[in-house]
């Protein structure tokens, strides 16, 4: 951090000064490996300080620069961060002692877990993530939640602290408040929501498939309008998608999964006769509880790809997405419990239940992919 720009140019020859070095160079300068920037920012950086040298499509660049460099919001207008390997190859061509943020911004806990539901909801996660006996409660009896931490083993050897709570009821607001309770207190790496949906019929869902909000959509947002007594609903959704690394790694888990079998042998009631699976896409948030199919169907036709609908999702990545610094990355992991308008309680725990062990399981198994370099963020 502090570094100048042009201390980058004076610490190799100009032979050595290649656009891939200067455009790193400059996501570095503009703290890219902590705050996401556009083309642009870079762009102008390069202009300022190399005018007619300057790269001249740095768009471009950014793209062919796989592994140094990844989209990290979707925008528009796409963003970019400087990854730890970039970081790395920075310090080798420049030979310079690169410094990153200091200590009192770094992250505080690995996962911050969030439930709208004690039960069933809370209760699988607990199960899921060592059981009863390996969670306690901290925290300050100022804040209205409960925290839980517990210890989680990944495959490749780490030791994951993670946090958990409840929301005080159900729905985005209480949602947004914990959350943002949450990260201000602990400053998760990863905010992970886990509870039961209610699944569209599309790509034969059923009871206990897995679905993850990329985009959450806030499905109330926009303007009621009246045209010739007709009242009509005019959306102006602000939908928020996960981390390109995150969405990439989730991908490998869709169709026939093999997880999926090992979750089914770990419940001991009654189970949907095929096998479970994993649906990635647009996922609807809003305070209501839909007991009404043709409402769904007006929900899809504005996103028609929609997977589900549920209540707090869109609060949770919301209060992620505007976070202070250092801003955690965030995922849902919400399981089919009903279809809408076909309610019933009797899939809530089987639901709950896969939702907790997925999300286990996916932090066991991915962790190392997610961030390679360590427990703390370079």
């Amino acid at each position: 951090m502090g570094i100048a720009f042009s201390t980058f140019l004076g610490a190799v020859k100009p032979r050595d000064r290649t656009d891939q070095y200067v455009v790193l160079a400059a996501l570095f300068c503009l703290d890219a490996q902590t705050l996401p920037v556009t083309a642009k920012q870079v762009s102008d950086l390069l202009k300022l300080h190399l005018q007619g040298k300057a790269p001249t499509n740095v768009h471009a660049s950014l793209r062919s620069y796989t592994g140094y460099v990844e989209p990290a919001e979707k925008g528009p207008p796409l963003k970019w961060s400087l990854t730890p390997k970039g970081l790395d190859q920075l310090r080798s061509q420049s030979k310079l002692a690169l410094q990153t943020r200091s200590s009192d911004v770094d992250f505080d806990c690995d996962v911050g877990v969030i439930c709208a539901l004690e039960q069933p909801e809370f209760d699988a996660v607990v199960t899921a993530m060592g059981g009863a006996a390996a969670w306690k409660d901290i925290g300050s009896q100022r804040f209205p939640h409960v925290y839980r931490e517990t210890a989680l083993a990944t495959v490749g050897g780490r030791s994951l602290r993670v946090v958990g709570t409840t929301s005080t009821s159900m729905g985005l607001t209480a949602a947004a408040i914990v959350t943002t309770h949450l990260v201000m207190q602990f400053r998760p790496r990863l905010v992970v929501m886990v509870g039961i949906a209610a699944g569209t019929r599309s790509s034969s869902k059923q009871f206990g498939d897995v679905l993850v909000a990329d985009p959450s959509v806030d499905y109330n947002s926009g303007k009621v309008v009246e045209h010739g007594g007709i009242r009509e609903f005019q959306p102006d959704p602000y939908p928020l998608g996960l981390n390109a690394r995150l969405r990439m790694l989730l991908q490998k888990y869709r169709g026939d999964h093999p997880v999926f079998g090992d979750i089914r042998s770990r419940w001991k009631h009654s189970a949907p006769k095929q096998a479970n699976r994993l649906h990635i896409g647009p996922l609807g948030a809003a305070d209501q509880v839909i007991d009404d199919a043709s409402r769904v169907l007006e929900i899809q036709k504005q996103w028609r790809k929609l997977i589900g609908v549920e209540m707090e999702t869109y609060g949770v990545y919301r209060a992620c997405h505007e976070a202070p610094e250092p801003k955690p990355r965030f995922v849902s992991f919400k399981s089919v419990c009903d279809f809408a308008a076909e309610k019933s309680d009797s899939w809530q725990a089987y639901a709950a239940f896969c939702a907790a062990e997925f999300a286990a399981e996916f932090l066991k198994r991915e962790w190392d992919g997610l961030w390679p370099t360590g427990p703390k963020q370079v």
